[in-house]
C-alpha cells in the first residue's frame, strides 16, 4: 500500500510524540510481505532490523494490514488493521515497543562485555585449595567485604553482595582453584547486574579485586 503524503506526515507527528526523531526512519517502497503482486510501504528504523510494513489485507485491495518488528510481545507482529485510523493505533503500538527496545539495558551484552575484560590466572590452578591458601583466600574476601562497604553502594546491594561473597568462600572449601575462580567472577559480574551497580560502583569494585587478589588470583 503506498502512503499519502498526508499520512506521511501523520506519521512524522507521531514519532515526534514519542520522543523519537524521525530522522532516524526511512521509508522504502517494496514487494508486499504478503503479496508480491502489491506494493508495500515500510518504515525502517535505520541500522537495524525493526520496521513497520504498511500493507493492503490478503482478501482486499483496500483494507489496511500491518506487520511490524519489534512487536508488543514477539519479535514480529502482524494486525488486520481494516482502515487508517487503527493503523495509526497498530503505528503507535509498535513506537512503544521500538522505545522500548531501544532502551533496553540487553544485560545479557553487558555480561559478555564484562567476562571479555577480565583476565584472571591462578599459579598452579590444578587441585583444591591448600589449608594455608585457604585462609588467605578467607582473609581476602574478608579485606574485600571491608572494602566495598565505602564504595557507594546501596545497602541492598552491599548485602546481597557480601552474602555472596560469604558464601563463595564457603564453597572453596570443596572446590577445585580453577572452578571456584570461574564461579567467583560469574557470580560478580551477575551480582552487578542484576543489583543494577553503576558503572561506576562497578569499576571500583573490581579495581578493589585486582588489588586484593593481586599477589594470588590475579596477574
Amino acid at each position: 500500500m503506498k502512503l499519502l503524503v498526508s499520512q506521511k506526515d501523520q506519521l512524522f507527528d507521531i514519532i515526534e510524540k514519542e520522543g523519537l526523531s524521525p530522522s532516524q526512519f526511512e521509508f522504502t517502497e517494496n514487494a508486499s510481505l504478503i503479496s508480491h503482486r502489491q506494493v508495500a510501504t515500510s518504515l525502517k528504523y535505520i541500522n537495524t532490523d525493526y520496521f513497520f510494513s504498511f500493507e493492503t489485507g490478503p482478501n482486499s485491495e483496500t483494507s489496511h494490514y500491518a506487520i511490524y518488528c519489534p512487536g508488543i510481545d514477539i519479535y514480529k507482529q502482524s494486525n488486520i488493521s481494516v482502515d487508517w485510523p487503527y493503523q495509526l493505533h497498530c503505528f503507535q503500538a509498535w513506537l512503544s515497543a521500538l522505545s522500548r527496545e531501544l532502551t533496553a539495558p540487553n544485560k545479557w551484552e553487558r555480561l559478555k562485555k564484562e567476562i571479555a575484560e577480565i583476565k584472571i590466572t591462578f599459579k598452579d590452578e590444578g587441585g583444591k585449595f591448600s589449608v594455608h591458601e585457604f585462609e588467605d583466600l578467607m582473609k581476602k574476601i574478608s579485606t574485600l567485604k571491608g572494602s566495598i562497604a565505602i564504595i557507594g553502594l546501596t545497602n541492598e546491594q552491599l548485602k546481597s553482595i557480601q552474602s555472596k561473597l560469604d558464601h563463595l568462600t564457603d564453597l572453596a572449601r570443596e572446590m577445585d582453584k580453577f572452578d571456584w575462580k570461574g564461579l567467583f567472577i560469574g557470580t560478580v559480574i551477575s551480582l552487578v547486574i542484576q543489583l543494577e551497580v553503576t558503572p561506576d560502583n562497578a569499576k571500583t569494585l573490581w579495581v578493589l579485586i585486582k588489588q586484593i587478589f593481586s599477589n594470588y588470583l590475579l596477574p
